[in-house]
């Protein structure tokens, strides 16, 4: 049905608005202006909904992790299918038999052990685990199990996102692949965590990225009016009748983001990193130091990185399960306590909340065989596991049995012959629905009619 007038003014004002706050929030970072004084100027040259928009983040930034050529098969030590875990059978693939407990205070069915991270939150904000998806073994993209109805999860959040100004609204690091989605952010991709700060001092050399892209005449207005204040916000001693962005403003920027996200000494050392670690596990340690201060600064608003890119075949048979998982627990640990005492720039928000972390991958890799851990899942399966800041409902959906049938779910939700394809459309739509809040709408275009409030995640409060 094609859309009425009205309804076509208020989309045009709506990306209006929407520009308008974007090119503020990163002139006034190249300015050194505060985000709190950008946010004044807009009600005094805008109006209060203007500003209003722009201090409120209609979403959750997001971190997409991406197991890669068998690595993924690391999380199921985190988080086991609860079975598996409760069997007390040394010959299945969970290194600690005998040893799982129960959380309290989830949605549904969730064990831990000693190497799980985050035990520490309540059970409401614990992952959500589904068992979803087709088992991709020996790939570092395994975009099936990223797909909503054609489009890859990890450029649908950089799309719903896109309500939220960041100067990079997506990074990619390494081989991580964010595949496409209508109206996701092209990514920038860097070679590492250090790279990231790299390139948002080469992006501040381009005037920003943000800044530069002024090609509405018909915003040329609202534009200028809130540079000008800006300017007499900026507080500095000449006030001048035109910038140069890209050479002043870009260099005040780079200089100060190269300091702010330094990775130091002390980062390392509470991510659990030291000079005997594995170089693999080193580079994922930095890349979620810089991420969460990337975050706090308001960057980004994604990032997707691999994971070790190993396949731990013999992670068993040599021992590496008693050490890795918990040095990994550590860094992952570290970092949600970045999130938990960070608070966005803009809303004061701490990050924790705000934030929205995925675990997609290649291969689990069979849980119910130690020796040698096998690539071969139960009914080529896959899983999929969520931190969505309490936006779904904690603990698995679907799972594997001690006799190796694997069982889905269906759109309601409850137990169902499992098919890959679309259980893991399912669990992609709702890691939109986490991102964008609760919002239905916002995700409607992708998600296609996939119910997910009150069947897989939290209603939105009305």
């Amino acid at each position: 049905m094609a859309k009425s007038q009205t309804t076509l003014r208020d989309e045009k004002h709506e990306l209006t608005r929407r520009a308008l706050i974007k090119w503020s929030v990163a002139a006034g970072a190249a300015l050194g202006v505060s985000r709190a004084k950008i946010f004044d100027i807009l009600e005094k040259t805008s109006g209060k909904r203007t500003a209003f928009a722009a201090s409120e983040n209609p979403t959750t930034r997001s971190v997409h992790i991406i197991g890669g050529n068998g690595s993924q098969s690391w999380f199921t030590l985190f988080w086991p299918q609860i079975a598996i875990a409760k069997a007390n059978n040394p010959a299945f693939a969970w290194h600690l038999p005998g040893a799982a407990m129960d959380y309290a205070g989830t949605n549904n069915p969730l064990v831990y052990g000693k190497d799980t991270p985050w035990q520490t939150l309540p059970g409401a904000k614990q992952v959500t685990a589904f068992t979803a998806g087709t088992n991709l073994t020996h790939t570092n993209s395994p975009d099936a199990n990223e797909s909503l109805n054609g489009s890859n999860i990890i450029s649908v959040a950089s799309a719903l996102q896109s309500a939220s100004p960041s100067v990079i609204p997506l990074i990619t690091v390494g081989n991580a692949n964010a595949g496409t989605a209508a109206g996701g952010a092209a990514p920038s991709n860097v070679g590492s965590g250090d790279g990231i700060v790299s390139l948002f001092n080469s992006a501040a050399s381009r005037a920003g990225g943000l800044l530069s892209n002024t090609k509405d005449a018909g915003f040329y207005k609202a534009y200028y009016d809130a540079f000008i204040q800006l300017n007499r916000a900026s507080n500095r001693s000449t006030t001048k009748a035109a910038y140069t962005t890209a050479s002043g403003a870009a260099q005040f920027l780079g200089t100060n983001l190269s300091e702010k996200l330094a990775i130091t000494p002390a980062d390392l050392t509470r991510y659990g990193i030291t000079a005997g670690t594995r170089a693999n596990i080193t580079a994922i340690a930095r890349t979620l130091i810089v991420t969460a201060k990337s975050f706090g600064l308001g960057l980004t608003n994604a990032v997707a990185l691999p994971y070790t890119e190993e396949d731990p075949h013999g992670a068993f048979d040599s021992g590496d399960v008693k050490t890795i998982p918990g040095i990994m627990k550590g860094m992952f640990d570290a970092f949600m306590g970045d999130l938990a005492i960070t608070p966005d720039a803009v809303t004061g928000q701490l990050l924790s909340d705000d934030t929205v972390i995925t675990f997609h991958g290649d291969t689990p890799k069979d849980c119910r065989t130690a020796a040698g851990w096998p690539d071969g899942t139960a009914g080529n399966s896959n899983v999929i596991y969520v931190y969505s800041a309490g936006h779904l409902f904690s603990g698995w959906f679907g799972g594997i049995d001690v006799n190796g049938k694997a069982t889905g779910f269906g759109p309601d939700g409850k137990p169902a012959t499992y098919v890959g394809a679309d259980t893991a459309k399912i669990a992609n739509a709702a890691i939109a629905y986490a991102i964008a809040k609760r919002d239905d709408r916002a995700t409607s275009t992708f998600a296609n009619g996939i119910t997910i409030g009150g069947v897989f995640g939290n209603l939105k409060a009305t």
